[in-house]
């Protein structure tokens, strides 16, 4: 457990952000008095009305300065909400700076499509206002996802399109939803076939129904069968028909999907109304920032908070199904191309014939929640 004293400057949520502060004061949860940035003691009464003795009553508590902001702001919080500061931290801060930047263009880039279309085409203005895009950029967008922007009918014309649209749809979809490319970078991507089951398919028709229509949420952390988990288990059952070569070369992969899906996660692969969700794993370590490499001792803290060790079976298929259209915009060569599309319709198939096993519970959230997702 890390001791705060006055004096020192600090992380401290304030929101869903990280703030650089100054502990003016402390009060210890076993003391009956506060003590100042002289390390003088002072008692309960001289704290004035920002200090809820009561409140703060057998709990460690401090009064932060954030810096550059005017002492109106100045408050005592809970040591839950102070943050040494390390490298760890510092990352997490920015993250969640980004995280809230993208939130904030994306809200803007939707207020200007929405103004745009009241003399334009009803179409386009409903399919970018449908909420079914993810926090990410276009080239992050699944199957189900473009699938359901395109618009029109209920929920059993968008499987009926989903079950028809064949090997191809899951890499067109994508590329049509990126947000950069041009001519050439769709066609490259439409080359890139990745056989997607169609029951596959369907799992991510619903996932998407669930998230933004029902505002569900997938029930998390997956701790029974893992992104990391899933992987072992298909890496088990590959080993013993492949050779010392070919078992090097599927390890390779599976590590480089592994360390991807961590990488893109925030990035690429979550709805708007699991940001929240993401924040509050940060803010409780659930996730830590120590980037997981495979090979990591078993123990070791990455290994055990990183985010293919926290969410499971749905995200990773957002992100197999995002494969083409990421596989486009690399410089690997068209050998070692087609061995990792083989090797992940290899993995599809695995998934297919296990979904039973691996598919996890979706769970309403408070009204609270639901207030703050869409804010």
């Amino acid at each position: 457990m890390v001791s705060y004293s006055p004096n020192q400057i600090v992380y401290a949520y304030h929101g869903p952000l990280i703030y650089e502060a100054k502990i003016i004061k402390t009060k210890q949860a076993t003391e009956s008095f506060v003590l100042n940035n002289d390390n003088q003691q002072e008692t309960f009464e001289q704290q004035g009305a920002k200090f809820d003795a009561a409140k703060w009553d057998g709990l460690n508590c401090f009064l932060l300065h954030y810096q550059g902001w005017n002492a109106k702001w100045d408050e005592w919080v809970g040591e839950e909400r102070v943050l040494e500061i390390n490298e760890e931290n510092k990352f997490k801060k920015l993250e969640l700076e980004q995280l809230t930047k993208k939130k904030k263009v994306k809200k803007e880039e939707s207020t200007k499509s929405s103004g745009n279309g009241k003399g334009g085409s009803k179409s386009g203005s409903k399919s970018r206002g449908e909420g079914g895009s993810r926090s990410g950029n276009g080239n992050g967008n699944s199957s189900s996802s473009s699938s359901s922007s395109n618009g029109g009918g209920g929920n059993a014309s968008k499987r009926q399109r989903t079950s028809g649209s064949g090997s191809s749809n899951a890499s067109s979809n994508s590329s049509n939803g990126g947000g950069g490319g041009g001519g050439e970078s769709r066609r490259k991507t439409s080359n890139i076939n990745l056989k997607f089951p169609p029951e596959l398919k369907y799992v991510l028709v619903n996932d998407w129904q669930y998230i933004t229509k029902d505002k569900k949420l997938v029930k998390l952390p997956s701790n029974n069968y893992s992104v990391h988990t899933i992987l072992q288990d298909y890496r088990n059952s590959r080993k013993e028909v492949l050779d010392k070569h070919q078992l090097g070369i599927l390890l390779e992969i599976l590590h480089g999907l592994e360390i991807y899906f961590n990488k893109s996660l925030s990035l690429l692969l979550l709805y708007k109304h699991e940001n929240l969700q993401y924040l509050d794993f940060l803010k409780r370590n659930v996730i830590s920032y120590s980037q997981y490499q495979p090979g990591d001792a078993e123990g070791s803290s990455s290994r055990s908070h990183c985010q293919s060790k926290v969410y499971g079976f749905e995200h990773l298929l957002r992100l197999l199904v995002s494969f083409p259209s990421l596989i486009s915009q690399t410089t690997m060569d068209s050998l070692s191309i087609s061995v990792l599309v083989s090797e992940l319709e290899h993995l599809l198939v695995f998934l297919k014939d296990n979904m039973g096993k691996y598919q996890n519970e979706y769970e309403y959230q408070s009204p609270q929640y639901n207030s703050l997702a869409t804010s």
